[in-house]
This record gives C-alpha cells, sequence and structure tokens, in this order.
C-alpha cells in the first residue's frame, strides 16, 4: 500500500528522480564553469581599450544622426567604412537612448561575447552524441575562457569584432544542431546575412556554410530531390535577398559594388607576410595544438557516428586562414581569428577527452592506473591543464607586459623573456615556442602587422586627451571651405563640421587606387595608399591643424598660427590660403600688421645649394601680412629644412625674426616631398604695431634643421636673400 503510493506520487517517481538529478547535474556544471567565467572577466577587464580607428565608424554614425547621411564628410558619398550593421546599431543606441558610440560600442560588444560563450555551451549540451557531456563543456569553456586573445576583442576596442563573432558561431551552431528544420535554416541563413552586413569575410563563410550544406545533403540522400532543393533555398535565399539588397543600396547609394576600404587597403598578395602573422597567432595562441585536436574529434566522430558536425567549423576556419595568407595579415592583434577559438573549443575540448581515453586505457593494460579510478576524467583533465598552459600563456604574459608600456613608445616590441615569464621558459620547449615567436612579431611589427592592443589603446587614450576638447569648440570656428589632410582619422570625431581628406585613401576614392610602387619588403599594412601632392592641390587641401592647446604657448612644433576658437581654447594651424587664415585668426586676439607699403620685391628663381628651389613668393596684405612662397626639391632630400624670416631695419637691427620648417599643407616635411612638384607655404608676418616708421628689408635663410648650417643661393653664394623692401609708415 505504502508502496504503491509512493511510486504513484509526482513528487517520488522515477521520472521525478531523473528530473531532480538533471537538475542537479547541470547546477554542477554551472558552478564548476563560473571559475573560467571569472578568469575571462579578469582577463577581459585587463586588456578593455577602445581604439581610434573605432572612431571613423563613430563619425558616420554621427552624420547619419545630423542629417548628413552615412558620409565621413557632408556631401562626399565614400563607403569608408566596412561594418554596416554595427553603425546602424550604434546609431539606434545614440538617437533612442543617448548613449554616445566611444560609451555604448565596447558594452555592446560585451553583449555579443556573452551571446558567443552562450552559443558555444549551446552547441555542448545539443550536441548529440557526445560522451562526458559536462567535462567537455567545462574544458571547451576552460579554453575559450582563459584565451587572452579571445579576453582582448571582449571591448573589441568599440569595434565590430565580436558581432561578426557571434553572428558566425550562431550560424555555424544552428547548421550544425538544426539543418534538417526549416527554422534552423532561416535562422543560420539570418545569421550569415546579419554577418556579412557586419564584416565582408561573411560572403565568403556564408559560401563555406552553403556549400558544406549542399554536399552533405546531397551525399546523404545519394540524389538531388525536391525535397533538397527546398533545404537548400530556405537556407540560401533569406541570406540573398538581405545581401542583394545591401549590395544594391551600396551602388544606388556610393555608386560602388564595394566598400572603398577594400581599394584601399588591397594592394597585392603579401604571402611572406601572411605566413608570419599566422605563424606568430599559431604559437601565441595554441592553435598549433587546438587545430590538431579538433580534427582528432572530427575524425572520430565520423568514424564513429558519421557525423560531420565538426566539419563545418573546421572548413570556415581553414578556408578563413587561406583567405588571410595573401592579405598579409591585419593592423591588429589577431582580430580576423577572434571567431576561431569560440568554434574550435567544442571540437579541441572533445578531442582531450578522447585522448584522455585512449591514455586511460592504455595505463589500465599497463595496470599503471589506480583501481579507484575507472573514469576518463581526470586522465582528460591531466591533459588538459598543460594544452591550457601551452595554449594560452604566452598571449597572457604579453597581454599583462603591454600594460606596463611607457605612453609615448610608438610600436614597441614586447616578448617573452627571463625577465617577465622565467617560470614559463622552464616548461619544456616553451624557450624555443617563445624565441621563435617573438622573432615573428619583431618582423611583423615593422610593418604595422598585428599591433598589440595595448599599442592602439595608448593611442586612443592618448588621441581622446588631447583632441576631446574641440567640442566646446566656437560653432563656425573653421569656415566649411576648410579641407585638412591627415591619416589619423579618428580624432576629427571630435571635429563635426572640419571636412577631412584622409592620406592612405579610406574616404578618398582617388586615394584608394592610387598605384603602389614600393615592394613588400617595405609596405605598412593598411597604410599603402598615399596622395601625391599634386593631386592634394586639386583636392583643395588648405588646412592642417594641430591638437588644440592651453595656454596658446603650447601650439605644436610644426604648426605656424594659433586662433582662438573658444573659452580658453586654442587651434594650431597652418594653411597655404590667406584668406581663410585670416578668417580663422578673425577672432583671435591679434593686433593688425602696422601701416606699411610695400615699396619692392625681388623677382627672380632663387637656387638653393640644398636642391632646393624658392620658384616665386609674393607679400598678401588684408588685417594681416602675407609671405606666400612656393618651393620645389629636384631629388628626395636627406635633412629637413627650415626658414628663418627676419625684418632689418636701415641701421641693420634685427627687430623681428621667425623660424619654421618648411612644411607642406599634410605636414609633410622636406624630406619626404615629391621632387619636382611645387609646394606653396604660407607665412604670417606679425610685426608689432609698435614699430618704428622706416624703411626696413625682409630677408630669408634656409637651414639644415639638424646641423643649423645655412644654405646659400648657387652663383651668389649668399646665405641671407632680400625678398622684399618695406616701408612702415
Amino acid at each position: 500500500m505504502d508502496s504503491s503510493n509512493c511510486s504513484s506520487h509526482p513528487s517520488t517517481g522515477p521520472t521525478a528522480a531523473r528530473a531532480k538529478l538533471a537538475l542537479e547535474t547541470k547546477l554542477l556544471a554551472l558552478v564548476a564553469y563560473l571559475p573560467w567565467l571569472a578568469v575571462l572577466g579578469w582577463l577581459s577587464s585587463v586588456a578593455w581599450f577602445l581604439c581610434d580607428d573605432a572612431f571613423i565608424s563613430f563619425r558616420y554614425v554621427r552624420n547619419l544622426l545630423s542629417g548628413h547621411g552615412l558620409v565621413f564628410n557632408p556631401g562626399e558619398y565614400v563607403e569608408g567604412y566596412t561594418n554596416f550593421l554595427w553603425i546602424l546599431e550604434l546609431a539606434a543606441i545614440w538617437g533612442i537612448f543617448g548613449v554616445r558610440p566611444e560609451h555604448g560600442a565596447p558594452w555592446l560588444s560585451v553583449a555579443y561575447t556573452v551571446g558567443t560563450v552562450a552559443v558555444t555551451l549551446l552547441w555542448v549540451a545539443r550536441l548529440p552524441s557526445l560522451e562526458s557531456r559536462a567535462l567537455i563543456g567545462w574544458m571547451a569553456l576552460g579554453l575559450l575562457c582563459s584565451s587572452a586573445t579571445f579576453a582582448v576583442w571582449t571591448s573589441a576596442g568599440g569595434l565590430e569584432t565580436r558581432q561578426f563573432t557571434f553572428f558566425v558561431v550562431l550560424a555555424v551552431v544552428c547548421l550544425t544542431l538544426h539543418r534538417n528544420g526549416r527554422g534552423g535554416l532561416v535562422s543560420a541563413s539570418l545569421c550569415l546575412a546579419a554577418a556579412e552586413l557586419t564584416r565582408p569575410e561573411g560572403l565568403m563563410l556564408a559560401a563555406v556554410c552553403f556549400s558544406w550544406f549542399t554536399a552533405q545533403l546531397t551525399l546523404k540522400e545519394g540524389r538531388v530531390s525536391a525535397r533538397t532543393v527546398r533545404q537548400i533555398l530556405w537556407l540560401v535565399v533569406p541570406f540573398t535577398v538581405i545581401v542583394l539588397a545591401h549590395y544594391l543600396g551600396r551602388y544606388a547609394y556610393y555608386g560602388e559594388w564595394l566598400p572603398n576600404t577594400y581599394y584601399a587597403k588591397h594592394v597585392r598578395s603579401w604571402y611572406e607576410s601572411g605566413f608570419r602573422y599566422l605563424g606568430a597567432a599559431a604559437l601565441e595562441t595554441g592553435l598549433y595544438l587546438i587545430l590538431p585536436l579538433a580534427f582528432y574529434s572530427l575524425l572520430h566522430r565520423w568514424r564513429t557516428h558519421r557525423d560531420a558536425s565538426y566539419a563545418l567549423a573546421m572548413l570556415a576556419v581553414c578556408v578563413h586562414i587561406a583567405y588571410l595568407l595573401p592579405i598579409g595579415g591585419d593592423l591588429f592583434e589577431y582580430r580576423p581569428l577572434d571567431f576561431y577559438w569560440p568554434l574550435l573549443s567544442l571540437p579541441a575540448a572533445q578531442g582531450l577527452f578522447l585522448l584522455g581515453s585512449k591514455l586511460t586505457g592504455l595505463l589500465v593494460r599497463q595496470r599503471m592506473l589506480p583501481s579507484v579510478i575507472t573514469g576518463n576524467s581526470v586522465t582528460a583533465i591531466a591533459i588538459f591543464l598543460p594544452v591550457a598552459v601551452y595554449a594560452n600563456s604566452v598571449q597572457a604574459v604579453l597581454l599583462f607586459e603591454a600594460t606596463r608600456m611607457a605612453w609615448h613608445v610608438d610600436r614597441p616590441h614586447f616578448e617573452i623573456n627571463q625577465k617577465n615569464a622565467a617560470w614559463l621558459l622552464e616548461l619544456p620547449a616553451m624557450s624555443a615556442i617563445a624565441s621563435i615567436s617573438n622573432d615573428l612579431r619583431d618582423q611583423t611589427n615593422d610593418h604595422w602587422v598585428g599591433l598589440r592592443a595595448a599599442v592602439h589603446r595608448r593611442s586612443a587614450e592618448e588621441m581622446i586627451s588631447r583632441w576631446k576638447r574641440y567640442e566646446n569648440m566656437d560653432r563656425g570656428a573653421i569656415p566649411p571651405y576648410a579641407l585638412i589632410a591627415h591619416g589619423a582619422l579618428g580624432k576629427f570625431y571630435y571635429l563635426s563640421d572640419l571636412r577631412v581628406f584622409d592620406f592612405f585613401g579610406l574616404t578618398d576614392a582617388t586615394v584608394a587606387r592610387t598605384p603602389v610602387s614600393r615592394p613588400n619588403s617595405e609596405r605598412i599594412i593598411a597604410h599603402d595608399r598615399y596622395p601625391t601632392l599634386q593631386y592634394l592641390g586639386q583636392r583643395g587641401v588648405n588646412l592642417n591643424i594641430g591638437h588644440p592647446s592651453v595656454p596658446q604657448s603650447e601650439a605644436q612644433v610644426h604648426v605656424m598660427y594659433t586662433a582662438k576658437v573658444g573659452p580658453d581654447l586654442w587651434l594650431p594651424f597652418n594653411s597655404n590660403d590667406f584668406e581663410l587664415a585670416t578668417k580663422i585668426l578673425s577672432g583671435t586676439e591679434l593686433d593688425a600688421a602696422p601701416p606699411l607699403a610695400i615699396l619692392a620685391t625681388a623677382d627672380r628663381v632663387v637656387r638653393f645649394d640644398a636642391d632646393i628651389s624658392l620658384l616665386e613668393f609674393s607679400l598678401e596684405q588684408n588685417r594681416f601680412l602675407w609671405l606666400e612662397t612656393k618651393w620645389e626639391t629636384t631629388t628626395r632630400l636627406d635633412a629637413d629644412l627650415k626658414t628663418s624670416l627676419r625684418l632689418y631695419s636701415a641701421t641693420e637691427e634685427n627687430i623681428w625674426a621667425n623660424d619654421q620648417f618648411l612644411v607642406t599643407i599634410d605636414n609633410r616635411l622636406t624630406r619626404r616631398w615629391d621632387p619636382s612638384i611645387p609646394v606653396p607655404i604660407l607665412n604670417l608676418i606679425d610685426i608689432s604695431p609698435d614699430t618704428p616708421p622706416g624703411n626696413y628689408e625682409l630677408r630669408l635663410v634656409v637651414y639644415n634643421s639638424q646641423t643649423l648650417d645655412p644654405s646659400a643661393e648657387i652663383d651668389l653664394w649668399e646665405t641671407e636673400i632680400v625678398l622684399a623692401q618695406l616701408k612702415i609708415q
């Protein structure tokens, strides 16, 4: 009677007992997973950063919300970004919630990180025929969360990296788990479309997914049936509709089928850099261990269950590696590889478990295993721990070493050595691994390939600290026809009214297609294109600015003027347009030039023995007195030259002088001038209004900025040239 009552009671029956056991198992697994999640959180906090490149996208967001459209400069329709969906999301967050991109982007990336980890655990929970699921899940999460390179891209520097990873991983998991259902296929298709809208490589990975699905479906059924075609269409059609709409929209809006950045960055194949980059990545991130383990588990599942679930993940990684090799890598520290780690963590973890099983069997046969141990867990964990150390310790040491980087160090070389990782170098073979990876990083560093996240963080921190004050600038302080040329575009997020011409062609279609003659041995990744001085003139570049200086005396070394553009805010700038310069200076408390008359100016070409010539010059007068000069070099110079402008009285008294570098409007000193291209330069002759009336001479000296040796005029061999005679009234 009691027994019958007990067995029929819902809380004490066999089903309830199994449910209770399953719940307890899940809770135990969750508790076991928490330390790994804490490790990821800790590493991510150390690696947290913003990069200046993200601010390029942020400026597109700002202009979109300001009504200018998806443009970098209002009225100039050039697609200087490759993360369309990311920009739309940031615009929505700013527009709806008032959260600016520089604050919202890293946390949006964190949300996608949480999603990526959740999808990885879902894959572990739902993958069929998985022995010791809890242990394999624990090891998979351990490989993923202890990866310093995965942690680096948790904040993603404000970029779209982790969003791309999330959609790629979710698409692969949907296809491997739910490829027989319409919902799973449509979900995978939508994820692949979102990945393509996030990064252009999404198109390639979608092709990999479509090919894998079609091949495995055809092989499984042995023929192409109507059902096969329907399933393929459920996968392909949603993606095709969305992506085709994106391409048609791009062409209608920008007039190009591909982003302008593709033309700017792609020069030619660069396999030597690609091999160095991927070689360094393999040694630092343990890819040399993780990939073989994943292949091992793939082969085991196929032989045992005829299950190719891991094949898609492996295929996506391998095809992407083949794609990266000719590109030469990436400017950022292993950013393109970010989706590898969640895709490989489960296959590698199962590979570790299988090795543990093999080892257990061997030890049992050799009677070397204690009788109290009957499972494979201990041996699997015994293999997992050294694999985790070898896979992730090098990258972790480099991460913490980077946090000690000095502020003004440019592209420092981080290395593993006795000083920062003596304990690590004691491990077998680790000294050789560290030495090779150090050498590979040193080589890639010379070409700006794989620069550490800490370098980008310091650059962005410096950019923000120096340029953010421009948001307080008076509107209209810079005339709308001003055009600045610069290579670091991110800082101009804070100067929303200023039009900017990009040195490297990301937002300029002409520069993006400028031929690159330098060999691969001299290339700088993503910075190979460069405009000619002639094109700068055609484009109408007429301004160059520095970061705001407080007080006025802190103007940058190579900038000639400072204008007051807000309360206690000074704008250092150069210009080759005296009307523009006068307008910018109009709100500045500068005294106008004293009343004067230009009695005579020299009218001749002056050729100096430093292989530079003064082709022509003129004096222009409005509120101020300006000297316009035009220079030309005949060859590439070995030194940067400076000029000294001097005003002498009739009694040979030097009453005014101004020394400045000869620098183009895009901030090129003479060593970087293109030979035979005239260079216009504008100088302000800010003579004090208290200068006594009388006759004066304006003279010029050209000299070497390093040695201070003056250059003489050829034939006359004079070092001081009289440019004009003035009369102050």
